[in-house]
């Protein structure tokens, strides 16, 4: 997935607002019915409607692991399995260049509410009708629930936004090692030892951790 649809995911959040008020106002939503003929993700698909058009859509109120992201693939293979080459229902709540958000349903099953009762998806917005689809997945461990120190999509993608690659130390900023995928901080013995070639910066060990390293083990 390019940088720039990422962005355009990132930008849905900020939109949700606007468009529950415009909901709330009565502004009547679009309808799309048409046939899944690709999946880009875990949560972003594209149909084909009976007017021949292709329109990429981003399933509303989730958010999936990015494909390189642990449960990434998964996630896909669950999008897949649900719509793919099968014909749906779209409520569209908002658009965005080419590409559409919205609500989609196959047979009646809603796909967001099924990939996050899975434990494949994050609910996005603040008082989700599917805030307790998901408590019940995290109690009961499912998907990416298994794990305590799951990464949300959108702190994932900020990392991968926000690191350095530059050469120069920044004082208090965590050192990866591109190599060994191990980073440290300024406490950690081997925070200077690290090669300028192989010296990757982070603002956070949040961020670290979300592009995939490790903390180093004679870190205190």
């Amino acid at each position: 997935m390019n940088i720039i649809f990422l962005y355009m995911k990132s930008l849905y959040f900020t939109f949700s607002i606007l468009v529950l008020s415009l909901i709330t106002l009565g502004v009547n939503a679009e309808v799309l019915t048409g046939k899944v003929i690709h999946i880009s993700d875990g949560d972003t698909l594209t149909i084909l409607t009976r007017a021949n058009q292709q329109v990429k859509i981003k399933l509303a109120k989730i958010d999936a692991p990015e494909q390189k992201q642990v449960f990434g693939m998964q996630a896909k293979k669950a999008l897949a399995a649900l719509t793919f080459r099968k014909q749906v229902r779209v409520n569209v709540e908002i658009k965005y260049g080419g590409s559409s958000v919205g609500r989609v349903t196959v047979k009646g099953l809603d796909v967001s509410a099924e990939l996050v009762r899975q434990g494949l998806a994050w609910v996005t917005a603040k008082n989700n009708d599917l805030s307790a689809v998901e408590v019940q997945a995290k109690q009961q461990k499912r998907g990416l629930w298994t794990s305590k120190h799951a990464v949300s999509p959108w702190v994932w993608r900020k990392g991968l936004r926000t690191v350095e690659h530059h050469p120069t130390v920044i004082r208090g900023m965590i050192i990866g090692n591109r190599s060994s995928r191990i980073y440290y901080r300024a406490d950690c013995p081997g925070y200077k030892r690290v090669a300028a070639s192989k010296k990757v910066l982070f603002k956070s060990e949040a961020l670290a951790k979300a592009n995939g390293y490790l903390k180093a083990g004679n870190c205190r």
